[in-house]
């Protein structure tokens, strides 16, 4: 995935400087406000816009207001954006995470643990530094069970 700094730095350092706005906003639980400053710089991605090192991030930026509002529905789309823009890459633990907290949260266990696994085969229990314990908690105790039904 290319840095969209060495392409454009202007861009780039735009992008930036409206994401922190953002992440100011978020940090004030002026969460509408962060997600309109995350939008705008999304918007300013150039297409394909899943091709760019900042795609995660802003993707990721979203998320994380939108679990804050509870709207895991929201989160989920967002989560899956982030997903894809760093798919081959599967050292980015964290939106896999992102992504089973959203099933997690939404009742749907078999999927979050499905999500949980990947991050966990790459990263352990280091994967979900950062996140609710509850989340590395359901996995072992559902890595438990399945063990225990193979027996």
């Amino acid at each position: 995935m290319p840095n969209l700094e060495d392409y454009n730095q202007p861009l780039s350092d735009q992008i930036v400087a409206i994401v922190e706005q953002g992440n100011r906003s978020h940090e004030d639980h002026k969460w509408d406000q962060a997600l309109d400053k995350y939008t705008e710089a999304w918007e300013l991605l150039p297409e394909p816009i899943a091709h760019w090192d900042l795609t995660e991030w802003i993707a990721s930026c979203k998320v994380s207001v939108y679990m804050d509002r509870q709207d895991y529905q929201q989160a989920r789309e967002w989560a899956l954006l982030a997903l894809e823009a760093v798919k081959d890459n599967p050292r980015h633990t964290s939106a896999r995470i992102n992504v089973g907290i959203t099933c997690y949260e939404t009742g749907d266990t078999s999927e979050a643990y499905t999500w949980f696994e990947q991050a966990y085969q790459f990263g352990g229990t280091r994967a979900f530094q950062g996140f609710d314990r509850k989340y590395l908690q359901f996995y072992t105790q559902m890595k438990q069970t399945e063990k225990e039904e193979a027996q």
